[in-house]
């Protein structure tokens, strides 16, 4: 079974040989799925294994920027929102060139789900949706992976059911297990978890927290 086997089939339910790794490129760490910052249009086709882009969503957008995007819609609305969706928009684009130049799908890194940086009418109101709408969007992929940013107690009911193959997220700093995650989500999960299908490797720490996001052009 090859790396991209093994993790296309766990991602789906399916049997394996053994638990796939997926990790980023730069950890240093033998996986199965790499997640990258950028592929290259000359990376199609060929590949042994997996290749998601890392892509920060628009709360995690604004985060980068040091947008105060809660504070931009609570002061007006009408101005928020056209900030808002300049970063959907920048977030879509990012989501199409990555596709359209080979990346098997995305990392889809999902920010604001999480008391330290919403509420939950918060995200409900302003983000869940479009969180939904650009997973939606990129639905046609071969594999994306959806990874709730954030420590504990994240607003998993919010999110449990926005459309990726894989659901996944930090198990140390979130302290919830794969057992946890699967009683309100259907699908294969990545953690540190053993039991999770999918072996997420940190790589190194706190990488989770950097919300560096380049240029595409």
């Amino acid at each position: 079974m090859t790396s991209r086997e093994r993790l296309m089939i766990a991602a789906g339910g399916g049997a394996v040989d053994c638990q796939p790794r997926l990790g980023w490129l730069t950890s240093g760490e033998q996986t199965d799925g790499s997640i990258v910052d950028h592929i290259d249009s000359m990376a199609k086709g060929g590949r042994e294994s997996v290749v998601l882009v890392d892509v920060a969503n628009p709360f995690g957008l604004a985060l980068r920027r040091g947008i105060d995007i809660n504070k931009a819609l609570k002061d007006d609305p009408s101005v928020g929102s056209v900030v808002l969706d300049s970063l959907v928009d920048e977030v879509r684009q990012r989501i199409t060139v990555s596709l359209a130049n080979g990346a098997d799908g995305i990392f889809y890194r999902l920010h604001g789900a999480c008391p330290e940086h919403c509420s939950p009418m918060q995200y409900g109101g302003h983000y869940l949706e479009r969180d939904r709408e650009l997973l939606s969007e990129a639905s046609d992929a071969r594999l994306n992976v959806l990874f709730v940013a954030g420590k504990e107690e994240l607003y998993i009911d919010f999110v449990s059911d926005l459309p990726a193959q894989v659901f996944a997220w930090d198990r140390e700093k979130t302290r919830l297990s794969a057992e946890d995650i699967r009683a309100c989500r259907i699908g294969a999960v990545a953690s540190s978890d053993p039991s999770s299908e999918i072996d997420l490797v940190i790589g190194f720490e706190n990488y989770l927290d950097n919300l560096e996001q380049p240029n595409i052009g």
